[in-house]
C-alpha cells in the first residue's frame, strides 16, 4: 500500500502542474481532442439514470466545462470543486462571460475530503480528473458519502483503446505528438508527458467497476466512446443505502 506521505506529495505535485498549465488548458484540450471532448461531456450527461437531478457536484472541475454542461440541463444549482485555484479563476471568468441558466458556484477543495454534509447531492460528476486523485478509493467513498440515496456518480476519463491497429496509432499520438505540441504551446512539456502516463496507470474497464462496487455503488456501468479512447463509468447509490461512518454529519 502506498504511504500517506507519497500520496500527499503526488497530490501537491499534480496541483502545481495544473496551476502551471491553467492559462493554456482549455485551448490545448479542445485542440488536441479535435473538439470531441464537448461531445463526450454531452453524451455522458445524456446517459444519467437518476431522475431530474437538482443538486449537482462536479469533482476536479478545472475550468468548469463539465459544470457548465451540467447547468444546461437546468438543475437547481451546480457546485464545482478543484484543488488548482488558477484553474478555478479561469472557470470563474468563463462563467462571467457566459452566465449559465442556473447558479454555478466554484470552490477550492479536495475531492478526497469534501466540505459538504452527507446526502447533499443528487448527481456527482467528474471529467478527466479522477485519475489525478491521490487515492481513488478515498475519492469514490467521498462521492458516495455526499450523494443522496438513489443518486448517481458519473465519471468520464481517457482510456486505452483495444482495437490493435488503432491502439498503436493512438499510442503514437498520445505518447509522442501530444506531449510535443502540448509542451510547445504551454511551455510545460512534462505536464503533457504526464497525461499518457496517468492514463496507462488508471484502472480501466472491469478494474474500475470493482472500485465502484468497493465504494458501495450498485448497478455499475462502463461505456466506451470513440473507439475506446474515452470511457464513461456510472454507479448508483442504492435507494435504501444505510447511513454509516462514511456519511459523516
Amino acid at each position: 500500500m502506498e504511504s500517506k506521505d507519497n500520496i500527499i506529495e503526488r497530490k501537491e505535485r499534480i496541483q502545481r502542474m495544473f496551476n502551471a498549465i491553467a492559462r493554456r488548458y482549455d485551448l490545448l484540450n479542445h485542440l488536441l481532442s479535435g473538439g470531441v471532448d464537448f461531445y463526450w461531456r454531452r453524451r455522458a450527461l445524456g446517459r444519467v439514470r437518476c431522475p431530474a437531478p437538482q443538486q449537482i457536484l462536479d469533482l476536479a472541475t478545472g475550468t468548469a466545462d463539465f459544470a457548465l454542461a451540467a447547468a444546461r440541463r437546468r438543475p437547481r444549482w451546480v457546485v464545482g470543486v478543484d484543488v488548482a485555484l488558477d484553474m478555478l479563476r479561469l472557470g470563474a471568468a468563463k462563467l462571467g462571460r457566459r452566465p449559465p441558466p442556473v447558479p454555478v458556484r466554484l470552490l477550492g477543495g479536495d475531492a478526497e475530503t469534501l466540505p459538504f454534509r452527507a446526502c447533499s447531492f443528487d448527481l456527482v460528476i467528474a471529467a478527466f480528473g479522477v485519475r489525478n486523485f491521490g487515492h481513488i478509493p478515498t475519492g469514490l467513498a467521498e462521492a458516495w458519502r455526499v450523494l443522496r440515496p438513489g443518486g448517481e456518480l458519473l465519471i468520464l476519463d481517457f482510456a486505452e483503446p483495444e482495437v490493435p491497429l488503432f491502439r498503436q496509432l493512438y499510442r503514437f499520438y498520445f505518447t509522442r505528438i501530444l506531449p510535443l505540441v502540448g509542451g510547445l504551446v504551454s511551455g510545460e512539456r512534462q505536464a503533457y508527458a504526464y497525461l499518457p502516463a496517468s492514463v496507462g496507470a488508471f484502472p480501466q474497464g472491469g478494474a474500475f467497476l470493482e472500485l465502484l462496487e468497493g465504494a458501495g455503488f450498485a448497478d455499475n456501468l462502463h461505456t466506451s466512446f470513440t473507439l475506446g479512447i474515452c470511457a464513461l463509468y456510472q454507479g448508483l447509490k442504492p435507494p435504501a443505502a444505510p447511513i454509516d461512518a462514511r456519511e459523516g454529519v
